[in-house]
């Protein structure tokens, strides 16, 4: 496996990320990353519905990412105007 050089923003509830979170660190002080990686590399659905149920999501994964990095832009941009306004403040 290579060295990690990219970012997969997926959305995960508050509940799911607390569980994530506890599980890496009872596994000893693992990344939650290192942790959902090792988990999809051994995630292989036996079941039809398993699958059926995986591929609906993958279905709907562009348009969850679409969503969420569009999110993240405005979010950027409203940080940007509120770093910029309280810089202004402070040099004036």
């Amino acid at each position: 496996m290579g060295l990690a050089s990219e970012r997969l923003i997926v959305p995960i509830s508050v509940e799911d990320k607390r569980m994530v979170t506890a599980k890496a660190a009872r596994l000893g002080r693992m990344s939650t990353a290192e942790l959902v990686r090792r988990a999809v590399a051994a995630y292989d659905p036996q079941e039809p519905e398993a699958e059926a149920a995986l591929k609906t999501l993958l279905a709907a994964f562009p348009a969850i990412h679409a969503q969420t990095i569009a999110q993240l832009d405005k979010t950027d941009a409203a940080l940007d105007r509120c770093l910029s306004h309280y810089h202004d403040r402070t040099a004036a």
